[in-house]
C-alpha cells in the first residue's frame, strides 16, 4: 500500500509545504545562489516535483516549483513517497538511504550535499504541513 493515497494527496502536501517554504526568506536566498535546478522522481504513488532556483518564474521569482517539468534538472533524486516523508522530515540518513538503494541521485554530490545544509531548516515545516492536513500519523 502506498505511504500517501494518492498522487494528488502527495502534491497537495508539496504545494502546501513551498507555500510554507517560502516564507523562510533566508533559506530562499541561500537556495537562489545555489542558482541549482532539483528534480525529485517519487515512486508508490508516482509524482515528479522539481525545484528551480536557477530560472526566475512568472513574477521574475527565484525559487519556483512544479510537478512534471520539462526544465532539465543538474540534480534528479529518486526515492519511494516513503522515503521522501522521512527525508522531508530530516529523519533520513541520506548517506545510508543511497548505499541501501532506497535513494537514487544523479548529478553532482558536491552540490546536493551542499543543498542538504540549506535546506534543514525546512525540516521542521513538513510536518507542519501533514499535520494540518489531518495526516499526523505520517508525522515521524
Amino acid at each position: 500500500m502506498p505511504f500517501y493515497e494518492s498522487s494528488e494527496q502527495l502534491q497537495e502536501v508539496f504545494e502546501k509545504f513551498w507555500v510554507l517554504a517560502k516564507q523562510d526568506e533566508e533559506v530562499m536566498r541561500k537556495l537562489a545562489k545555489s542558482q541549482v535546478v532539483v528534480r525529485f522522481d517519487i515512486e508508490q504513488p508516482e509524482l515528479h516535483v522539481t525545484m528551480n532556483f536557477r530560472d526566475p518564474g512568472p513574477e521574475g521569482e527565484i525559487g519556483t516549483m512544479a510537478f512534471d517539468s520539462d526544465v532539465e534538472p543538474e540534480i534528479s533524486v529518486w526515492s519511494t513517497s516513503e522515503t521522501t516523508n522521512k527525508f522531508w522530515q530530516g529523519k533520513l540518513n541520506t548517506t545510508v538511504a543511497m548505499a541501501k538503494g532506497q535513494t537514487k541521485m544523479k548529478g553532482s554530490v558536491a552540490k546536493a550535499l551542499g543543498l542538504l545544509s540549506k535546506i534543514k531548516p525546512l525540516f521542521k515545516v513538513y510536518p507542519e504541513v501533514l499535520k494540518e492536513m489531518g495526516l499526523d500519523n505520517m508525522i515521524l
